[in-house]
């Protein structure tokens, strides 16, 4: 269908400009020239439905790293909407539920994780989510979004232990890179101050 669409805006151009071009050199004769011209119309209109093609399906793979041109979170409006009304236990127990349908589901996971972190008061619940994560095959973007959430979650509540293992962890993972710095210089700081004697 797109292809028709395609064909019927691009075609018509096509053609009187081609059309328009062989009256200027050949005068009346360039009447002779519309069935070739047919064929290289549709052989242009191919030509720009490919490259659309692949240009969409490079764009895909660049937005949503997936590998199904999909993006990696999905909405989940009856979650929402028990979210914005305050019904946080309900929406918490709804999120349970599309786990329960699909365990591989990462987005419900992550986003029951904050829920319960946040809202519910619940950090033990919430880092059982995102540790679960990393048993799924993660994407690398998944996977660095557990790692900043457990870092938050164990900042808020003051593991330290817990903090310095998964900075460390970071370090490891991104080592070379600026986010591997920081969390190697951030993790030495704790160290130090663990080790700093108390005035």
């Amino acid at each position: 269908m797109f292809l028709v669409t395609l064909g019927l805006r691009v075609g018509p151009v096509v053609m009187l400009f081609l059309l328009g071009i062989e009256y200027l050199f050949w005068g009346n004769r360039f009447i002779w020239f519309v069935i070739p011209d047919l064929a290289l119309t549709a052989l242009i209109v191919l030509a720009v439905y490919w490259a659309l093609d692949r240009f969409s399906r490079a764009g895909a793979a660049i937005l949503f790293p997936s590998g199904n041109g999909t993006p990696a979170v999905r909405e989940y409006s009856e979650q929402d909407a028990l979210i914005v009304r305050g019904h946080f236990a309900e929406a918490a127990d709804a999120f349970r539920a599309v786990i329960v349908d699909n365990p591989g589901d990462i987005s419900a996971r992550m986003r029951l994780g904050r829920l319960l972190e946040i809202e519910c008061k619940d950090p033990v619940g919430a880092e059982e989510c995102y540790r679960r994560v990393r048993g799924l095959s993660p994407t690398p973007q998944q996977d660095w979004a557990v790692s900043n959430a457990l870092i938050d979650l164990y900042n808020r509540t003051g593991q330290r232990e817990r903090l310095k293992a998964e900075l460390q962890r970071m370090a490891r993972q991104y080592s070379g890179t600026t986010v591997g710095s920081d969390a190697r210089r951030r993790y030495d700081e704790l160290v130090g101050d663990d080790e700093t004697p108390p005035a």
